[in-house]
């Protein structure tokens, strides 16, 4: 009977502590919206304010981020541990979007505030010159310049026609790297519509990847204006995955590059050369035409 007791207790308190670890999250951000609501109280929202608001927060739950590693290996568990604290850092901005109103109230009236001020320094009289820069080049360089200075200006019908040509001569437009800044200056014109379902898809394609918060950020605060929920976050790859993936798949890399360096070595040097002369051409196109590897 004893025993059975034991087990029972055990089991309830490994259960308790598991729940605890999958749910921190959520206390995670009302701690980081409380430490935010009262730092805006007092003063002006910075970055470095926002970092110290994170860090105060992530030491009280490192605790319970461990506990959701299961992991034997102590090295592997380290860097799990990081990464972990570094996904964290990077997905808490777009899901506060969401759940601090304090935070959503901030980024919106920083936006309207810079929107604000780049308005009032446009000039009218430019448009002269950038009309004459189009009529001469008309590039994509020269497109995008009178896009932006058309939606400086609040000319936003103006601004989304050159968006649209800048697109249309393009000669890497099916690169979307190569549109990122396009897609952008887009979104914001249909946000200022209230088209924030357009704005969103656009967001979604000049997305780069977990890294681009500022992409991020932007998609939430659409969607959330759009009457979306946190539910309507992109869902990433994991990172631990990915990285200990990524190390399988150097080692792989590693054994195929040396197998690939001794296979290279027998070649003559005609085939050698020959193959210089494709990558030299190669480069050289990429060069011209401005395509990323």
């Amino acid at each position: 009977m004893n025993v059975l007791k034991i087990i029972v207790v055990t089991s309830l308190f490994f259960l308790i502590n598991l729940v605890n670890s999958q749910s921190y999250k959520p206390s995670f951000r009302a701690d980081m919206c409380d430490c935010l609501t009262l730092e805006m109280q007092k003063r002006k929202l910075t970055e470095n304010a926002y970092k110290a608001c994170f860090r105060e927060t992530l030491s009280k739950y490192a605790t319970l981020i461990d506990a959701q590693i299961v992991e034997e290996d102590i090295n592997k568990k380290m860097l799990l541990g990081q990464l972990a604290r570094k996904d964290l850092l990077i997905s808490i901005r777009p899901e506060l979007v969401y759940t601090c109103e304090a935070y959503f109230n901030h980024l919106e009236s920083e936006k309207l505030s810079k929107k604000l001020i780049i308005r009032e320094q446009a000039r009218e009289s430019d448009l002269e010159k950038f009309n004459q820069l189009v009529a001469m080049s008309p590039n994509t360089y020269s497109y995008f310049s009178r896009a932006q200075l058309h939606y400086n200006l609040g000319n936003l019908d103006a601004a989304e026609t050159d968006i649209k040509s800048c697109i249309e001569i393009n000669p890497n437009k099916d690169n979307i790297k190569s549109r990122r800044h396009e897609l952008l200056l887009m979104a914001l014109i249909h946000e200022e519509r209230n088209n924030y379902t357009e704005a969103i898809t656009l967001y979604d394609l000049a997305y780069f990847g977990e890294m681009d918060v500022e992409v991020a950020i932007l998609r939430a605060v659409a969607d959330k204006n759009n009457g979306g929920s946190i539910a309507n976050i992109p869902k990433l790859k994991d990172s631990a995955e990915n990285v200990l993936s990524s190390n399988k798949s150097s080692r792989r890399r590693s054994t195929t590059s040396n197998q690939t360096r001794s296979q290279s070595q027998n070649k003559t040097p005609t085939t050698q050369s020959i193959q210089s002369k494709k990558k030299k051409d190669t480069s050289s196109l990429k060069k011209l035409f401005k395509i990323d590897d």
